[in-house]
């Protein structure tokens, strides 16, 4: 691997500015993995205690409202959502500090990069995201759309996220050679939809090299670092700043479209048009190759609802409930797909191979 960065690489990560940054990630990564795992015994025994003697007390544990009245005091609970929060606060900090101590090098290297191949990359100042694509999701400033590096530290903030279990992209090309291939195994085109920084994409262009691959994304920051990457890496991807809910591709393009939890990010009620509009896409026998979080949690214990609640409440996840509340498999045949579950992924990570009929 070139040594194209200040401070090199390490296989497929590109490491940080600093020593003292990547430092601070790493710490921050140690916490939410203290978080998260460490903590999880006494927060889940302190939460059943809880719970029972809420039923004790003909507390209804069905209503979320009810849920965290009861878990909210919980000492082990507050605890360990305090940290969660913190955390992340910390990891964004860090990270943007440590990129805006030369933001004019990374906005240069960018504008360098826009011209570079292999593979291209597509972007309007003029662009308009829709207004969910805005949020600011994981409380990541400014969101995906509004910082010009957002990119880059979205990408070295994404390696806290996976508590060190991506940092050479393993959850994204697991998901790559897991895509489902049309029955006919034609792949002449393939497109990946909500791309962010493009490790799924480029995992598929390596997958099937002699396939014209696109990455979309309504982020310019976010497709700008993608293609840095990739071409960073060698590998011939194309990048365009689309809206996933119209592309302006041509009916029937794409052979294999896919994308990596996208939909617990996007408004409900624009779900159904996305899935339209990559049934529109795919030839006949095409395959969609969805990996996201397409949970039941009305089925869940209560401490599972209450942890999917709170993640919407402190880590801005504003349309993950409503995705994991809906029948989307239903949704999915209703579009027309024909819809089979595929392995589960890295991180919780679900797989749904959808075809569409021939």
């Amino acid at each position: 691997m070139a040594q194209i960065a200040d401070r090199g690489w390490i296989g497929r990560w590109e490491r940080q500015p600093t020593l003292d940054s990547e430092s601070y990630s790493d710490f921050c990564e140690g916490i939410r993995k203290f978080a998260q795992e460490g903590t999880r015994g006494p927060a889940m025994a302190a939460a059943s205690k809880a719970a029972e003697a809420a039923k004790a007390k003909g507390v209804d544990l069905t209503r979320i409202n009810d849920i965290r009245s009861v878990f909210d005091p919980v000492p082990q609970l507050a605890v360990r959502n305090r940290m969660m929060r913190t955390l992340q606060e910390m990891t964004w900090r860090g990270l943007r500090n440590a990129y805006y101590a030369d933001a004019q090098k990374y906005l240069d290297e960018l504008n360098a990069y826009d011209k570079k191949g292999p593979g291209t990359v597509e972007w309007s100042a003029d662009f308009n995201a829709p207004a969910y694509a805005q949020q600011p999701i994981h409380i990541q400033p400014g969101g995906y759309y509004a910082d010009p590096l957002a990119g880059y530290w979205y990408y070295d903030g994404s390696h806290s996220f996976f508590i060190g279990k991506n940092t050479q992209d393993e959850g994204h090309l697991s998901c790559a050679n897991s895509a489902k291939i049309p029955a006919d195994g034609k792949v002449k085109r393939i497109m990946d939809i909500g791309v962010s920084v493009g490790q799924l994409t480029v995992g598929l262009k390596e997958r099937f090299p002699d396939a014209e691959v696109w990455g979309i994304d309504t982020s310019a920051p976010m497709v700008r670092y993608a293609h840095k990457r990739a071409v960073d890496l060698g590998v011939a991807v194309n990048f365009s700043q689309r809206n996933a809910e119209d592309t302006k591709f041509p009916d029937a393009h794409f052979d294999m479209i896919t994308s990596y939890i996208l939909f617990h990010e996007v408004q409900n009620d624009r779900i159904e048009t996305i899935l339209r509009e990559v049934y529109r896409q795919l030839r006949p026998g095409g395959t969609f190759s969805i990996f996201d979080f397409p949970y039941d949690v009305k089925q869940m214990p209560p401490f599972m609802q209450y942890i999917f609640t709170l993640d919407r409440v402190d880590n801005c996840e504003p349309y993950a409930m409503e995705f994991v509340t809906m029948d989307f498999t239903r949704l999915l045949k209703r579009v027309g797909f024909q819809v089979e579950t595929g392995p589960d992924q890295i991180y919780a990570v679900k797989t749904i191979y959808c075809t569409k009929p021939a």
